[in-house]
C-alpha cells in the first residue's frame, strides 16, 4: 500500500505545481513602501468681505498644485494658537455662530476652490467681527483619489483632524508653500 500511495502523491504534486488560470488585468506600479504625499498649500490674509463674503482662488494661480477631476480636497482654517504656538487646524465646514447657523464653508472643482461664510437668509453677516471676517489663513490639501479610502495596513484616516491628515500622509509642514490672498 505503501508503493502506490508514493507515486500517487508524486502525480498529484505533478499535476498541482502545473496548474495555471488565466493572467489577471496588469496592476497598479507599487509605491516602494511609500505613500503617496499630498499637494499642500497655505493661504494667508484671506479676506471675506460683503456682499458674497467669499474667497476664490484657482489652482493656477497659486501654481502650486494640479488637482484631477477624481481628487478630493480638504481645506482647513487655522483656528487659534495654543500657548506653546502650535497651530489648531479645522476643517471646513465650521460653525462661528451656532445659535444664528453661522458657518465656513467651501466647494471645488478641478479649476478651483472657494471658502464662503454661509449664514440663513435672515442674519446679517455685517454684524460678524473682524475676528471671523479678515486676515484669515486656509490650508489647502489636494489628497490623490487613490489613497481618499483606508490604507491597505491600516483604518481611514479621520479627515476632521488635521494632525492625523499630516501624519497620514506624510506632509511635512516645513514644505509647505505659502500664498497670500488677492
Amino acid at each position: 500500500m505503501k508503493k502506490l500511495l508514493i507515486p500517487f502523491i508524486l502525480v498529484a504534486a505533478v499535476l498541482f505545481q502545473s496548474c495555471k488560470g488565466p493572467q489577471g488585468e496588469p496592476g497598479l506600479d507599487g509605491l516602494d513602501g511609500d505613500l503617496l504625499i499630498g499637494q499642500t498649500y497655505e493661504v494667508k490674509n484671506v479676506n471675506f468681505t460683503a456682499p458674497n463674503y467669499e474667497f476664490v482662488q484657482t489652482y493656477t494661480a497659486a501654481k502650486l498644485v494640479t488637482v484631477q477631476p477624481s481628487d478630493a480636497v480638504l481645506v482647513y482654517i487655522l483656528w487659534d494658537v495654543t500657548s506653546n504656538n502650535n497651530p489648531i487646524w479645522r476643517l471646513l465646514p465650521q460653525a462661528i455662530d451656532m445659535p444664528r447657523g453661522v458657518v465656513y464653508n467651501f466647494d471645488y472643482t478641478p479649476a478651483d476652490f472657494s471658502v464662503f461664510i454661509e449664514a440663513p437668509s435672515n442674519v446679517n453677516k455685517a454684524t460678524l467681527t473682524s475676528d471671523f471676517t479678515q486676515n484669515q489663513t486656509l490650508r489647502v490639501v489636494v489628497i490623490p483619489s487613490d489613497f481618499t479610502g483606508a490604507r491597505k495596513s491600516g483604518p481611514a484616516v479621520d479627515v476632521n483632524n488635521y494632525e492625523a491628515v499630516k501624519q497620514y500622509y506624510h506632509l511635512d509642514e516645513s514644505k509647505i508653500p505659502a500664498v497670500v490672498a488677492n
